[in-house]
């Protein structure tokens, strides 16, 4: 969980000096960085997809568990 907290602190220390480089590399243009932003969106949303858990579905493995809404 540390590890977790520690790459989040970095993340949040690091983004707004990436972004504030970009913007005054492209002469204040936000755009550059909004292509940025989404890109790196882009990114992640690929890795997620990506990722299997080797689990497999909670009902099929315990089916005498009786849900709390139907």
């Amino acid at each position: 969980m540390g590890v977790v907290n520690l790459e989040m602190q970095l993340a949040g220390f690091i983004a707004p000096l990436t972004i504030g480089f970009v913007i005054d590399a492209f002469d204040g243009s936000f755009n550059e960085a909004v292509w940025l932003l989404v890109s790196l969106g882009v990114v992640c949303f690929i890795a997620f997809m990506t990722l299997k858990s080797g689990k497999g579905n909670f009902m099929t493995e315990h089916p005498q568990t009786i849900p709390a809404v139907k």
